[in-house]
């Protein structure tokens, strides 16, 4: 197994079945994209938990969100989460998972496991997900929402994190090639 260093991401020490990365950041810094390009570029399996919380609902996280209301929204994720760190490869957590997901979090990173912080700035992130976006699970306005809880959720998403990657100004190639630097690769 390997050991965990400074540069590169390793799977944590006790076991195989545990994501080799996990991606963390708000709505619109790319972690879904990045996570694709990642895991073909590893060649590995890709879970987002957006997406597996999605499908098991049989509709969008929005729909979900505002149907179920947050405190049950926010159950259904949790296991979600839980069962995806128990699966190798790269791994996506949806934006608002790291406040339930802390224990988990923190337990993945006492073993060895790596942790990217994907940022980006409300003027870059906000176009990226659309005012409109059916995957929103905010009401009101969306920047007010949006800027809320990105400034709310910073300090859980840097804390976990073994490196930060300001997405902003930068395209997707150039946010998978920092990644990929992480594991000594080219990965476009």
């Amino acid at each position: 197994m390997s050991t965990p260093t400074e540069n590169r991401p390793v799977t944590p020490s006790d076991g195989a079945d545990a994501p080799a990365l996990v991606l963390v950041g708000p709505p619109g810094s790319g972690k879904s994209t990045v996570g694709e390009r990642l895991a073909a570029g590893l060649g590995v399996p890709m879970t987002d938990t957006d997406a597996v919380l999605a499908e098991q609902a049989g509709r969008s996280i929005g729909e979900l969100f505002i149907d179920v209301g947050e405190e049950r929204f926010r159950e259904l994720e949790h296991a979600v989460v839980a069962e995806a760190f128990a699966h190798p490869g790269i791994l996506v957590l949806g934006s608002g998972a790291v406040e339930g997901g802390t224990a988990l979090l923190e337990q993945y990173r006492a073993q060895g496991g790596t942790v990217v912080f994907l940022d980006v700035s409300l003027a870059a992130g906000m176009p990226r997900v659309g005012l409109n976006a059916p995957r929103t699970v905010t009401l009101g306005s969306p920047r007010a929402q949006f800027s809320s809880m990105a400034e709310q959720r910073r300090p859980l998403y840097a804390r976990h994190a073994t490196a930060v990657i300001d997405t902003s100004g930068l395209g997707i190639d150039k946010v998978v090639d920092a990644v990929g630097k992480l594991f000594d690769k080219k990965l476009i």
